[in-house]
């Protein structure tokens, strides 16, 4: 007991050490050489609609993009030693991609109601808060339905249209648990976003009611361009930290690692199959397999960007790993030709439509190709439904994927598995003719030999 306590007290120094170098150089570039206001970037961020797509970079600046983000990390994490909830896969996932979202779309303040609505739910339905806890946190993916009647044109800054923001966070916080368990049967698990296609579903709805009472949601495209080496050196480095500290604790060695490339990633916790050091190394390594897609792409990186890649990185402890994110990743690629899809959209989409991993996982590469492809097509309309106030529209977009595909998928791997039966029934009957035809043979030679 003595010995592991040691090493976890090692483990956190080395991670505490990785994470206050990256941290220490990320500062003096934003406070000597930027000099920005975080504190005036970070009002602009609070006060901003936050609709699809507003890049908290280019709003606020770099400095209080960050600082927004680790703030909605560190209260998310308290949140989690709070109701001393287990940190395994999906807890990682949520973690890193509300961290990723944080940079568009989500602030310190909009975010809040959800979990004041998953507090009443908790308390209606008579259960511990500990458990929607995770539920709840992935639930502000439609954290702009907030800002954008707290602060959009169509709102007088006033109490009455703070209040309808308030409530209208509150109600989805509370209801956005049971919804979610009825989704995730549609797709089967198949789409790892569940609470994104949640997310699409409930949206549609509350966008529907917000323009029958005339609230006009009005489209943004601001996208930073100016922080592309930078944010690639922040990433790295946080990403060569993780495959560091999960090297480190999975007793210095990649041992295990091949047999988790091997997972298919459907309904999988790497975390609780394989422990935290590989989950870490995976996660590292996936990070960097997004670098690489998001440079083949020739995309700047900005704050959807971060996005798509820390959802990808904290996804890699409950169910994506090399092989099966590849062939989607692959997949939107070759749906690029013949298109006129630009770098950010096919960026953004490809790094999202891995949430379909377990396809590729169960069904084969080529089945996370065709997924990939049609993700590309079916994530480029699919926003007009939500009125682009859920953040998670990729994950929407990947659960009708996932449902349309899955009962192809299904008949397909049916008919082959018939047609393998059937060919083993034809042969075992071939065989035994074949031995019924000896021993016939054999029965006549005996008669001749006795005549």
């Amino acid at each position: 007991m003595d010995k592991f306590a040691k090493r976890m007290k090692n483990i956190e120094i080395l991670t505490f050490s990785l994470a206050s170098i990256i941290l220490v150089f990320f500062s003096i570039y934003i406070f000597i050489h930027e000099r920005e206001n975080v504190l005036l970037g970070l009002f602009k961020i609070i006060t901003s609609p936050a609709i699809l797509v507003t890049d908290f970079i280019l709003v606020g600046g770099i400095g209080a993009a960050f600082i927004n983000a680790f703030l909605i990390l560190f209260f998310n994490y308290f949140l989690v030693r709070l109701f001393k909830v287990k940190i395994n896969g999906i807890v990682i996932a949520s973690f890193f991609t509300v961290f990723g979202f944080s940079f568009f779309g989500k602030n310190i303040l909009n975010i809040l109601p959800f979990y004041l609505g998953g507090i009443l739910y908790s308390i209606y339905s008579t259960t511990s808060f500990s458990e929607c806890l995770t539920t709840i946190s992935f639930s502000s993916a439609l954290a702009p339905f907030v800002s954008a009647v707290a602060f959009s044109k169509n709102s007088i800054y006033n109490e009455a249209s703070f209040i309808n923001a308030i409530l209208i966070g509150v109600i989805i916080g509370f209801i956005v648990v049971p919804l979610s368990k009825s989704c995730y049967e549609f797709h089967e698990g198949f789409d790892l976003y569940n609470l994104g296609f949640t997310a699409g579903i409930l949206g549609a709805v509350m966008v529907a009611i917000l323009k029958m009472y005339n609230f006009e949601i009005a489209r943004q495209n601001l996208i930073s361009t100016e922080y592309d080496m930078a944010l690639k050196f922040i990433c790295s480095s946080a990403f060569l930290a993780l495959v560091i500290v999960g090297y480190y604790i999975n007793d210095n060695s990649f041992n295990g690692y091949f047999q988790l490339l091997q997972d298919n990633g459907y309904k999988s916790d790497f975390t609780c199959k394989y422990g935290y050091g590989l989950s870490f190394i995976n996660m590292g390594i996936s990070g960097f397999i997004g670098v690489l897609f998001v440079s083949i792409t020739e995309q700047t990186f900005n704050g959807p960007v971060l996005a798509g890649l820390f959802t990808l990185v904290g996804f890699s402890a409950n169910g994506k790993n090399v092989l099966n994110t590849v062939p989607i990743l692959l997949g939107v690629l070759l749906a690029k030709f013949g298109t006129n899809i630009d770098s950010f959209t096919l960026a953004i989409s490809g790094l999202f439509s891995t949430a379909l991993a377990p396809i590729a996982g169960i069904f084969g590469p080529v089945a996370g190709i065709v997924a990939g492809g049609l993700h590309l097509a079916v994530v480029q309309n699919i926003g007009l439904v939500h009125g682009g106030l859920n953040l998670y529209n990729n994950g929407f977009a990947a659960g009708i994927v996932a449902g349309f595909l899955l009962p192809i998928f299904n008949m397909i791997s049916d008919n082959n598995n018939t047609r393998k039966i059937n060919v083993q029934k034809q042969h075992m009957t071939f065989l035994k003719d074949i031995q019924k035809a000896i021993n016939e043979r054999e029965k006549e030679k005996n008669m001749e030999d006795i005549q």
